[in-house]
């Protein structure tokens, strides 16, 4: 399939590579040359410098050629517009646009133009994972603590209160959506005069200060918090932030969002119970419209820990032809079923693999690219 994508930041980057990975015929479109170079490591990818909004620029990309269109730069607007020109004037039959606005998602009523909004994806994920929570409540642990104990104050586990730490677009509306699912919220922003403009739009205390240290989390009523979710857009603050809440206030569950995901396995080593990554939600989306993609994510457990993967073996599949009991998988891994003309399978160990078998695999994040090699080659 031909995909043309726009922007070649953190998303683009990866979106990039997964597509080159399964076989895409990709071109890449950035106005910053020195963003450009970083993609020279993919020599089958055309590259385009230029404004992705550009009608020439589009034309130059051969969208009018394109199967998809994916506009994945930080700027809504830009998004918005190349996918729009993309569709109208060059007829792409697909198309998707990153926004981070929540607004933004209802600019067209073109059906064929799909926003993917971060913001509310967030929002939704961690809104699930704070009701699972509420359904089981949690003992605080005793844990020593690690300064003069202050005097104790009562603590009951039905308390709905819910700290959050950032003032984004992602704090504002997952703010608002905890009080309208009737929780107890306050919100910390570290900037002044935005923090007090909240105060007037804002049904919650807003505490002004900075969310990483300790004397701002006391004055935010920590000690009493049941939920700590940091989001704001830096990583290492909000690490830093659920690892205070944890240590100092005995919050019982913390949960940070993540803008790399690289950093989720290492946050989580880290003592946060639960991380969130806008990115990983966004490729899961795009995966999803790749009609002829062989790979398909059914389902994340554990906060995306493990995941239930769907994979089809295509020509050349280097385990074609192999039972299961000689094929070296992973160890944290496990063949749950296999799709062959219509009949499921339970796999057993003399099962033999053939070309065209849709393979349903249980599987951690971490081992998962090994299984996929195994796999598909």
């Amino acid at each position: 399939m031909r995909v043309v994508v726009v922007g070649y930041g953190r998303v683009g980057r990866r979106a990039v590579a997964q597509l080159v990975e399964r076989g895409h015929e990709v071109t890449l479109i950035d106005k910053e040359a020195v963003r450009l170079r970083g993609a020279v490591d993919f020599p089958n990818v055309k590259l385009v410098q230029g404004d992705g909004t550009d009608v020439d620029v589009q034309r130059q990309a051969g969208v009018d050629r394109a199967d998809l269109f994916l506009a994945l730069t930080r700027e809504d607007n830009v998004n918005l517009m190349a996918a729009q020109v993309a569709r109208l004037i060059f007829q792409v039959p697909r198309a998707i646009a990153r926004v981070y606005e929540p607004s933004h998602r209802d600019v067209t009523d073109d059906g064929q133009l799909i926003t993917v909004c971060p913001t509310l994806y967030t929002v939704e994920a961690i809104m699930q994972r704070v009701e699972e929570l509420a359904a089981h409540p949690v003992s605080r642990p005793e844990i020593p603590p690690v300064r003069a104990p202050r005097p104790a104050r009562p603590r009951t586990d039905e308390s709905k209160f819910i700290l959050v730490i950032g003032a984004g677009k992602v704090g504002i509306n997952l703010v608002r959506s905890l009080l309208g699912s009737g929780h107890e919220v306050a919100l910390v922003e570290r900037d002044v005069v935005y923090a007090a403009r909240l105060r007037t739009e804002l049904e919650c205390p807003i505490i002004i200060g900075d969310g990483t240290l300790g004397p701002v989390l006391e004055e935010a009523g920590a000690g009493r918090a049941r939920v700590f979710v940091a989001v704001t857009g830096n990583d290492e603050n909000n690490l830093i932030a659920c690892q205070l809440a944890k240590r100092m206030f005995r919050v019982p569950k913390t949960i940070a969002r993540v803008s790399n995901p690289k950093n989720e396995p290492v946050m989580r080593q880290l003592g946060v119970d639960a991380t969130v990554s806008s990115t990983a939600i966004i490729e899961q989306v795009i995966e999803r419209e790749l009609p002829t993609i062989p790979i398909r994510t059914l389902l994340n457990l554990h906060g995306g820990r493990a995941q239930i993967i769907e994979y089809v073996l295509g020509e050349g599949c280097p385990v074609a032809g192999k039972t299961l009991r000689d094929i070296a998988f992973p160890p944290e891994c496990n063949i749950v079923a296999i799709e062959r003309a219509g009949t499921t399978l339970i796999p057993r160990g003399e099962t033999r693999l053939q070309v065209g078998d849709m393979v349903v695999a249980l599987v951690t994040r971490e081992q998962e690219p090994e299984l996929r090699r195994l796999l598909m080659g």
